[in-house]
Parts: structure tokens; C-alpha cells; sequence
């Protein structure tokens, strides 16, 4: 009796001992067991990326991430740096489990897609991929081998794609969308093959908060061409029937706008049965692409200029075409507005309220406020609303109680609204002692406004045609030019009506032109003159001709940059404003 006792205290003993070390060992596994996946998001940002939903659900036995996906493809982010801490730059590879939702048919598909490292300070997404065969096995697990170089300390992230789905893509089942899929058991490891600790306390925390708008407008009033989801390969058409109410918004001033990609980053439209004949429109570097190669747009202008004004003699269908393989994931119409952003912003301090749908909320003007408002500024509210929408009204006015900037009149870039000075002036007035005591803020939905600014309005405007200034990437301290010999193609590109815009950053969130060898001498293409977001600048033929003449013959062999602060410039285009 006494050894069986001995026996069970032993066996007692070591029991606990084996938890207890369980208890203290740190985890390399994600199993989705504790129901956290706060080191998760969703990247949205790209053409095709999908607006899916995450969750996790009982799955398999055990628990998983359920990736609810809805029409186009998932980009779902990790913090891998935050999960893996000083050992993130051992990272060599990782594996996961991938499961698969039934198709409509009973069956499994078969699902593939990249793990994508971005990496460095211009976070560049580098590809790997990863594919499931689901028939015989589901769930089954995906493993991938990175070979990015690894830099601690700036932000660096993964991001896990399901790119092709077999069930959808089969084409054997007619509108119905992609499977959703189930991750799980997520693991990383060294170079020799050791699982590397998490710290799963990690939160996501997206460094990308706008789409890329490089050389786009900005659209208001956007009609959706429903179910425009379609593929082809090189020089090949698909498309649709134009319903009504896209038909009826293709007027003056409108824009196509084509969510996409393609093999060569091309994208134009193919009208096959318009009364002048099959006509393609946009091609030949005419289509407004941004410089991630994700959205073209094409203004009713350059189609009416082939098909004439009359939409009725367009033909029936609209078609999208490209010089190689390509997706199209959606296509919308809606007038052009610039895309707008604030120099030296004087912020409304406190502004911070919410409300009801077609309610509203605000504070009493300040005279810093009052004094900002001068001709060419705009007042910017920085805000989100179920339905997307937001202006202001003025409630104490000697005109009355004013909206201003409702039905769609509101500039809306993202998370931000921008009514102009002159909007407000032509609603209650140039006189501001008759404009009210208060600034209140409206929508139609619940909405809440986190921030309001006023400043001088720069206008980004969308560029068709843009020729790459090859290879200008470069950098310099503040007040330092650095730049290039000008090619002919872009030489031949400045002309009247051209744009030259510059992708930066720069610590003083300024940049310019300096031509260092014109016949006018050493010129700055001063800061004032150019438009910019803080990432983006502009700066017409007309202000470089203004300062250098006309004649582009004279104005040097060399285009540099220059800011006022320490300053990288990422790439110079030239094109055709719209």
C-alpha cells in the first residue's frame, strides 16, 4: 500500500511538474484557442483587395480564424514583427493550416494565393506562394519559404492572400463567390527549422490609411456598374450590358474608374457596338493609372471624343481590355473633383461630437477659425458616417439656417470632407460678422467628426498619359537639389496643359523644382506654387513657363528636387492634367 502511494505521489508530482513547464513555456503556435486575433487586420488598399470580415469560430475540432470573404481577394496583415519581437529577423518560414469552405456542389476546391513579405522604408511587398490541394484533405497545411532581407524597427509586416479559388474559377458556377477559408495553427521559424516564440499580446495597426490616388480624381456622386467582375487575357474583351443608371451618369465631367490589374499594369475601355464602329478608348497611355497599377479612369471627355456626346449611339455594352492578362473587380462613374489637402492648417481646437442622422453638433467659432477662412481655403473635416456622407451647417447666419456642401457637394477623400471658403461664401455671404456664432457638422446617418481644420486648399488633379521620368529616385538633406539629365521622351512631354508630379516625403512636407541650368539661370520652381497632399506634388507647365519661358529647349539639360526639410523623392512622372 505504502508503494502505490509512493507511486501516485510520484506520478502527482511529475504531472504537475509537466504543466507547470507547460504553463511557463512561450508559445510558438497560433491556434486561435484564446479567441484573439488582434495582431490581425485587413488591408484594403489594393485594386482587388476584398472588404472581408474575420472572426473566430469553432472549427475542426478546435477553434480557427474564418476568413468571410466577399467577392475579390483577402489581405489579411499580421504584426509579425510585434508577434516575434528581437527574433523577427530570423524569420525564414512559416507554416498554417488552411481550410476551406464547401462548394455549392458538396465538393472541396482547391485554394492558392502569396504570403507577401513588405519590407523596407518603402514597405515593398515581395510575393510567395502557397497552394492547398483540398479534394482528398481538408484542412491541409501551406508552408512558405521567405527570402526578403529582414529590418527590424520600421514597421514591417506579412500579409496572407487567397488569390485563386477553383470552385469560382472553374467558371462551372455562375454567380456564386468565392469559398470562405479557415486559418489555423500558424507557425514561424529560424533558418533551421526552430518554431520561434510569439507574443500574442501584438495589435495591428495598419501603416497604409489611403488608397493610392497618384495621378486619379477624386470621384463624388458615384454610380457602381453592378457585378462588373470579369477577366481575359492580352488584347482579349469581356464586360457587360450598360444598365441605365451607369448610362445616365456618363456626362460632362464624369469618369470611369476601373478597379483592376493586369500582367503589364494596362487597363482601357472597349466600346464593340457603338454607331462609330468597335472602338477601343483609353489605350496608348491615354487611361490615368496610379502608380501602383491598381485603377484607371477614363473621362467621358476622352469617350466622347471617339464616340461623340450623344451616349445613346455608345452601343449597348461597355468592355474592358488590356495589353496582357487581366481582372477587372469593379467599375464605377462619377463627376471629377481634385483631390484636395490643406497647407498650414489652423486646426478648430476641440472639435470632437457626434450625433444622429440629419442631426447636428458643433462649437462656437473662434476668431483663429474666422480669421483662416480667406478666399482659396477650405475647412476639412476628418470624420466617419455610416453612409459616407457629411457637411456643415451654419445655424445662426443673417441668411437663415444653411447647409452647406449636402447633396453630394462636399469634397470626400477617405476619412475626410472639404468644403470650400467660396461654398460657404455662396451659401450665406462674403461678410463673416453675418455668418453666426457656430460651426456644426451633419449627415445623412450617425456620424462622429474627430477633427476640423482650415487651410489654403492645394488641388491634386487627375494626369492621363504620365511619362515616367525613369529611374528618379533620390534624396538629400534640406535646401539640398539633387535630380537628372531630362530624357527627350520627357522633354517632349512638357507641354501646355502638362503636369509634373512628384511622389515624396519630406520632413518639412514641402517639395519643388530647381532647374539648375536654364538659360534663365539657376531657378526654383518656388514651394508655394506647387499642390501637394504631403506625399504628392504637382506643379503645371504653366508655373515652370512662367518663371523659365515656354520654350522647353532653354530650360537645361538637368530637373532636380528640393524641400526645406531632409527629403526622399520616390518618382517623377509627366502627363496631361484632366
Amino acid at each position: 500500500m505504502k508503494k502505490l502511494l509512493s507511486c501516485l505521489l510520484l506520478i502527482a508530482m511529475v504531472m504537475s511538474c509537466v504543466t507547470a513547464m507547460a504553463e511557463s513555456a512561450p508559445a510558438t503556435i497560433i491556434d486561435f484557442v484564446d479567441g484573439n486575433y488582434a495582431f490581425l487586420g485587413v488591408d484594403t488598399t489594393a485594386g482587388n483587395a476584398d472588404a472581408c470580415e474575420l472572426s473566430v469560430v469553432d472549427y475542426n475540432g478546435g477553434k480557427a480564424l474564418h476568413v468571410d470573404v466577399k467577392a475579390k481577394v483577402p489581405y489579411i496583415a499580421l504584426n509579425i514583427e510585434g508577434l516575434l519581437g528581437e527574433n523577427y529577423v530570423k524569420l525564414a518560414s512559416m507554416t498554417f493550416d488552411v481550410g476551406v469552405e464547401l462548394g455549392s456542389d458538396g465538393k472541396f476546391y482547391s485554394q492558392s494565393g502569396k504570403v507577401y513579405t513588405v519590407t523596407g522604408e518603402d514597405l515593398v511587398k515581395t510575393g510567395y506562394d502557397w497552394s492547398v490541394y483540398m479534394k482528398n484533405k481538408n484542412p491541409k497545411t501551406a508552408k512558405v519559404t521567405f527570402g526578403s532581407t529582414l529590418t527590424a524597427g520600421i514597421g514591417e509586416y506579412l500579409l496572407i492572400t487567397k488569390e485563386t479559388d477553383t470552385f469560382v474559377d472553374s467558371g462551372r458556377f455562375p454567380g456564386e463567390e468565392p469559398r470562405d477559408i479557415y486559418l489555423s495553427n500558424l507557425q514561424f521559424f529560424d533558418a533551421q527549422g526552430n518554431a520561434l516564440p510569439l507574443d500574442l499580446s501584438a495589435v495591428w495597426s495598419s501603416p497604409v490609411t489611403e488608397a493610392d490616388l497618384s495621378n486619379l480624381s477624386v470621384l463624388t456622386n458615384v454610380v457602381e456598374f453592378p457585378g462588373f467582375t470579369c477577366e481575359a487575357g492580352g488584347w482579349s474583351q469581356n464586360g457587360f450590358d450598360i444598365p441605365e443608371e451607369v448610362r445616365a451618369a456618363l456626362v460632362p465631367g464624369s469618369v470611369v474608374e476601373i478597379s483592376f490589374e493586369s500582367a503589364n499594369g494596362t487597363m482601357w475601355l472597349v466600346f464593340p457596338d457603338s454607331a462609330a464602329g468597335w472602338k477601343r478608348i483609353g489605350n496608348n497611355n491615354q487611361a490615368s493609372i496610379n502608380n501602383s497599377q491598381t485603377t484607371a479612369q477614363i473621362t467621358y471627355e476622352q469617350i466622347a471624343a471617339v464616340l461623340g456626346e450623344d451616349t445613346s449611339t455608345w452601343g449597348g455594352r461597355l468592355q474592358c481590355e488590356a495589353g496582357d492578362t487581366w481582372k477587372v473587380y469593379s467599375v464605377k462613374v462619377g463627376q471629377a473633383a481634385p483631390r484636395l489637402a490643406l497647407s498650414n492648417p489652423v486646426e478648430f481646437a476641440g472639435f470632437t461630437c457626434s450625433a444622429g442622422g440629419w442631426s447636428q453638433s458643433g462649437f462656437d467659432f473662434t476668431q483663429e477659425v474666422l480669421d483662416a477662412l480667406q478666399p482659396g481655403t477650405a475647412i476639412e473635416i476628418d470624420f466617419e458616417s455610416e453612409d459616407g456622407s457629411m457637411w456643415i451647417v451654419l445655424p445662426d447666419s443673417a441668411a437663415g439656417w444653411k447647409r452647406i456642401g449636402n447633396n453630394g457637394q462636399a469634397t470626400i477623400i477617405g476619412s475626410k470632407a472639404y468644403i470650400t471658403y467660396e461654398q460657404i461664401v455662396a451659401a450665406v455671404g462674403e461678410d463673416k460678422a453675418g455668418w453666426g456664432a457656430r460651426l456644426q457638422c451633419e449627415a445623412g446617418s450617425e456620424w462622429k467628426v474627430y477633427a476640423v481644420n482650415v487651410g489654403k486648399v492645394n488641388q491634386l488633379t487627375g494626369v492621363s498619359g504620365a511619362v515616367d521620368f525613369a529611374g528618379f529616385t533620390c534624396s538629400a538633406g534640406g535646401w539640398s537639389q539633387s535630380g537628372f539629365e531630362m530624357t527627350e521622351e520627357i522633354k517632349t512631354a512638357l507641354v501646355p496643359g502638362s503636369v509634373v508630379t512628384i511622389s515624396y516625403e519630406s520632413k518639412a512636407n514641402n517639395i519643388w523644382l530647381v532647374f539648375p541650368d536654364s538659360d534663365a539661370g539657376w531657378k526654383r520652381i518656388q514651394s508655394q506654387t506647387a499642390d501637394t497632399d504631403g506625399r504628392t506634388a504637382q506643379i503645371t507647365f504653366e508655373e515652370i513657363a512662367e518663371v523659365l519661358g515656354e520654350d522647353v529647349s532653354t530650360w537645361g539639360a538637368r530637373m532636380q528636387c528640393e524641400s526645406s526639410g531632409a527629403w526622399n523623392v520616390y518618382s517623377v512622372t509627366v502627363g496631361q492634367a484632366h
